[in-house]
């Protein structure tokens, strides 16, 4: 653990209030002093795109708003795709997950070579099993050659999907997970990503939030306002981070039962249709367009 430092007790004084632990967690280091990647800051205009489908930024191309961010996933996007997109002043953020095996995915033969790394499957997702973090070991020249691919396309960033496996408990995951684990396994990408010029950012794990906040470039958070815990996520905006969220049709939301909250956050709000269908249409957003 020596190559971690400790947060300052400044930060564990900063970090109280609903859904924050007080305490950092050990394995927590300081930020990189000069980055090579893009920043992604607050009021960038955004949008989230998981369909497989061509990219769409209907919705991005007539804003006066110079920040434009868009978030495709990493395999289904071409490199002349995401070309496309950056002429057109597009910062491109390539999804992928961290947290878990897909049978879909063109690496999926990697993961099945390690034994005990693969754990439960998936509730709602049939494709998908969750694997055990704390293999970094075995993970990261898998995860690695997967962001080597991001840098290939031309992405900007990307976005690690299922970062907070620790949440999901050891009945549904099969691995007794810690915050601690799924924190070291973030700052071991984020520390690749940025290696590779690319920025990386936090997705969901609002308990990680206070401390990812230190060397995640941004974050992306699903239903904060929902569930009433979006406080971690200031420490982003306190450090010039944007904080990108999200929130569903699916669930009855409208604009004006978030919007003001995430407004004077300073979040980067959008309302789409559902987690299940991350098309790019419908997008109804904040402010900025």
């Amino acid at each position: 653990m020596n190559k971690f430092a400790l947060i300052a007790l400044a930060l564990a004084a900063a970090l109280c209030g609903p859904g924050v632990h007080a305490q950092a967690p050990a394995a927590v280091r300081a930020e990189a002093a000069a980055p090579t990647w893009k920043p992604l800051t607050p009021g960038t205009s955004w949008n989230w795109q998981l369909d497989g489908r061509a990219a769409n930024t209907s919705m991005l191309d007539g804003l006066a708003n110079p920040k434009k961010m868009l978030d495709i996933d990493l395999d289904a996007t071409s490199a002349a795709e995401v070309a496309r997109l950056k002429a057109k002043g597009i910062y491109v953020v390539c999804y992928t997950e961290v947290g878990s095996y897909n049978i879909q995915r063109a690496d999926a033969a990697e993961f099945r070579k390690v034994p005990g790394l693969i754990g439960k499957p998936m509730d709602g997702f049939e494709d998908e099993y969750w694997i055990d973090v704390r293999m970094t070991d075995a993970l990261m020249p898998i995860m690695t050659a997967r962001l080597d691919k991001a840098r290939a396309k031309g992405c900007d960033g990307v976005e690690p999907d299922l970062d907070d496996s620790f949440n999901q408990g050891e009945e549904n995951t099969g691995f007794d997970l810690t915050m601690e684990d799924s924190l070291h396994y973030l700052q071991l990408l984020v520390d690749a990503a940025h290696a590779r010029g690319l920025s990386m950012g936090l997705k969901n794990g609002p308990e990680m939030a206070p401390y990812a906040a230190v060397f995640a470039d941004w974050a992306l958070n699903e239903e904060c306002n929902q569930h009433d815990e979006c406080g971690g996520y200031k420490e982003f905006i306190k450090r010039n981070k944007a904080v990108f969220q999200v929130e569903y049709r699916s669930n009855g939301t409208r604009l004006k039962d978030f919007c003001p909250a995430d407004n004077k956050n300073d979040f980067d709000g959008l309302l789409k249709d559902a987690s299940e269908l991350l098309r790019a249409l419908p997008r109804d957003a904040c402010r900025n367009g």
